[in-house]
């Protein structure tokens, strides 16, 4: 049985994350061929080494086609046209938008197939081990491999990984750098609070890995620490495209006011996200 250990000084955690000798915790072998089990073990997220390497640039790639600023733009866009079919009154900002938008601006702007939000966020809720129900899960991997053209290879699980690892933390992102836009007073520009809300209120609070050597497993408080992406081999490679999106939802929602001042978050070690953020113009 291993021990477990805890990290949060901004050099201790900057040096765990790019040590060799610390390696990502095993995933759970077996499961259907196109399940949850199988796309852990088919995405960078979970690998080391050269197989890290191969299929993060998979991801990458993908990456490398989308600007940023595009991205910023059709988050906007996508956003003025949910709030025209919403209207004005009172409305669940996470769910109609943070949770939705992300997903599908990432979506189009890859050249992807419509997927729905809510298969993403099936797969998400499952997508660290031990953190939820499996077989929705694998039933979920399986429409969006369907969807991505049927083959269960990693060029597939590199499209559903980047998917599925925008949708809680990008959703977060939105919804504490709302919550702080909405509370706040003055003229902040959204580039200058998206910045203080990965600094203060980042959505991706820690991670862990696991001493090669003794098995020992490290918490690293990524929140603490200051590195909201993470770093090292593993640091995020789309934190300037999730961050353009976020403003772009932002842009269009100045001038909305709360209607819920005291807000809940889902319940995560890992994650800051609220459950609902209820606005109205």
């Amino acid at each position: 049985m291993s021990s477990q250990t805890r990290i949060a000084d901004h050099a201790a955690v900057s040096a765990a994350l790019a040590d060799p000798a610390l390696t990502m915790p095993r995933v759970p072998d077996g499961g259907p061929a196109s399940g949850i089990r199988w796309l852990r073990r088919s995405v960078a997220r979970f690998a080391d080494g050269a197989e890290h390497d191969r299929r993060r640039r998979q991801a990458t790639s993908l990456l490398a086609e989308v600007e940023p600023a595009g991205l910023r733009r059709l988050a906007a866009e996508r956003t003025c046209a949910a709030l025209d079919v919403i209207g004005g009154g009172p409305f669940d900002l996470m769910a109609r938008l943070a949770r939705v938008v992300p997903i599908d601006v990432l979506v189009a702007a890859l050249g992807m197939p419509p997927v729905p939000a809510g298969v993403v966020a099936a797969v998400a809720k499952a997508y660290q081990p031990g953190t939820g129900a499996e077989e929705p899960a694998d039933e979920a991997v399986a429409r969006l491999v369907e969807a991505f053209g049927g083959v269960p290879d990693e060029a597939t699980a590199a499209r559903i990984g980047l998917l599925v690892q925008t949708c809680d933390a990008t959703a977060g992102l939105v919804g504490n750098a709302a919550l702080a836009m909405l509370r706040a007073d003055g003229e902040r520009s959204v580039d200058t609070i998206v910045a203080e809300t990965l600094l203060h209120d980042p959505p991706v609070r820690m991670t862990r890995r696991q001493a090669s050597s003794t098995g020992t497993v490290v918490e690293i408080d990524l929140a603490t620490g200051g590195c909201p992406f993470g770093a090292g081999p593993h640091q995020c490679p789309g934190q300037d495209h999730a961050t353009a999106i976020a403003a772009g939802i932002l842009e269009s929602v100045r001038g909305y006011a709360l209607v819920n001042p005291q807000v809940e978050y889902e319940r995560s070690a890992a994650l800051r996200v609220p459950t609902e953020l209820r606005v109205t113009r």
